[in-house]
């Protein structure tokens, strides 16, 4: 886990905190090789039009996206969301 020692990232840290704890129970991650979360399934809003940017995380992706290619880390757990393959993932809903 990459946590953050500066108090002023604890936000920051419930975000990866979180994420790892979901990976505990079945979730997967939701980015690519360099960070970027994978579409669909990596953005909090996957039927958003136009797509981009999004307005939250998707919180195993861990990122904003504001393209297909940029994306930055959400401040707090407040711009993120579970996404609909991740609640599959850890038994949250089913099909």
């Amino acid at each position: 886990m990459h946590a953050f020692a500066n108090k002023k990232q604890a936000k920051q840290n419930n975000i990866v905190i979180t994420h790892e704890l979901l990976h505990t129970v079945g979730a997967t991650d939701k980015y690519d090789s360099t960070g970027n979360p994978l579409a669909p399934d990596g953005l909090a809003e996957p039927d958003r039009s136009p797509l981009y940017p999004q307005r939250r995380a998707e919180i195993v992706a861990g990122s904003i996206a504001s393209s297909a290619t940029n994306a930055k880390m959400a401040k707090s757990l407040k711009q993120c969301a579970l996404g609909k393959k991740s609640a599959l993932e850890i038994g949250w809903m089913s099909n």
